[in-house]
């Protein structure tokens, strides 16, 4: 229980934090958040997948077992869909895509240290490009290629590797600036988070509610068929439970509102989500430690 608190606290104070401060001073958030999704996040995949302790042909299970626990998890919550109370087309994202990012990373690297970065940006780069591509597909009814080799977490995904297999190094006076910047990206997306959450509404609390739960449910059952059919084991294994115990992605509220898919909704569903993950992630940590 001491070794859950100390990974679970650090994150809540940081969310709190942004959330209180947000409350109190209402930042002008919306240009940060871009420079994080365009550029510091890109810095992060670029500076984890090009180093030293990542070996990308070690990852490929771990990569396919992402890819079929999301395809899993859409299928177990189609029939479902109804019971949610938010249809089909705003339900399924919301199980399927999870918040890998804000969340995800922090309980990642600080349940098992440096050496679970690389898989925490795997599930970053895999659910990122399948959500713009599959998820937003599932929302507005057709999938737009032009965001997959449009996305800079691509591009960021392929130069890493390829600086990692070739032997290539950067020199130190930018990889120095590269790597300052890496240390400070996971608190500032925590902070943002807090700040999201502080200017959300919860409209249809009874709707996001079972909706959060349904989709949490469907997720640990996918994890758990998985991991019987395939040998993951030690670090994958655990880094791959907590994946399948965090909350929706606050994205699928922005696909939401761009193609007018029950906002309301959906919005209610990551609220909740992130609520219940409270109770969630503790669970999540003692059953991958």
């Amino acid at each position: 229980m001491t070794q859950i608190l100390d990974i679970t606290l650090p994150i809540l104070v940081i969310v709190l934090l942004g959330f209180f401060y947000s409350r109190a001073v209402k930042p002008e958030l919306a240009g940060v958040n871009r420079m994080t999704i365009d550029l510091l996040l890109p810095i992060l995949i670029f500076t984890s997948m090009s180093s030293k302790g990542f070996d990308p042909r070690a990852a490929l299970l771990f990569c396919f077992a992402v890819v079929l626990h999301i395809g899993a998890t859409g299928i177990l919550a189609l029939p479902l869909a109804k019971v949610s109370g938010a249809g089909a087309r705003a339900f399924l994202p919301c199980a399927m895509f999870t918040n890998v990012g804000p969340i995800g990373i922090p309980l990642i690297v600080l349940a098992y240290g440096a050496q679970g970065l690389p898989l925490a940006v795997v599930l970053l780069v895999v659910s990122n490009i399948l959500h713009f591509t599959l998820g937003a597909g599932i929302m507005s009814g057709r999938i737009d290629w032009r965001m997959l080799y449009a996305n800079p977490l691509v591009w960021a995904t392929l130069l890493g590797l390829g600086f990692a297999q070739g032997g290539l190094h950067l020199p130190l006076w930018l990889d120095r600036p590269l790597a300052m910047i890496s240390a400070v990206i996971v608190p500032l997306m925590l902070l943002s988070l807090g700040a999201r959450l502080s200017s959300s509404q919860v409209r249809d609390a009874s709707a996001g509610l079972r909706g959060a739960v349904l989709a949490a449910a469907v997720r640990l059952v996918a994890c758990f068929a998985i991991l019987w059919l395939l040998p993951l084991s030690g670090l994958e294994r655990g880094a791959f439970i907590l994946y399948a115990c965090l909350p929706s992605a606050m994205f699928n509220f922005m696909l939401a509102d761009k193609f007018n898919v029950a906002p309301n909704r959906v919005a209610s569903i990551v609220i909740m989500g992130h609520v219940a993950s409270l109770a969630l992630l503790p669970l999540g940590l003692w059953l991958a430690l």
